[in-house]
């Protein structure tokens, strides 16, 4: 199998290439794991970032809109006096 790994240089992403499953992570590639990664965005701290915002996986993208929806709907509620028991 292959996985795409991300070229640093600078601590910037120059390129996506393809690599096996075995190739360890190196100071200049690295393993996006499921993240939207591209050329152009910038790694530094262990952390992709695009237009200086985390690049964050599906999954932890849906957990935060769900935490957003949960405190809009818990702000909404308090507003409207409603009670969650």
């Amino acid at each position: 199998m292959a996985r795409s790994m991300a070229l640093i240089e600078n601590g910037t992403v120059t390129n996506m290439i393809w690599c096996s499953d075995s190739q360890p992570e190196t100071a200049s590639l690295i393993n996006p794991a499921d993240r939207p990664v591209g050329i152009g965005d910038t790694y530094s701290n262990g952390k992709f970032y695009r237009d200086g915002v985390e690049i964050l996986t599906p999954l932890e993208e849906a957990l935060k809109k769900n935490a957003e929806y949960e405190a809009a709907l818990s702000e909404i509620e308090t507003a409207l006096g409603v009670n969650n028991a």
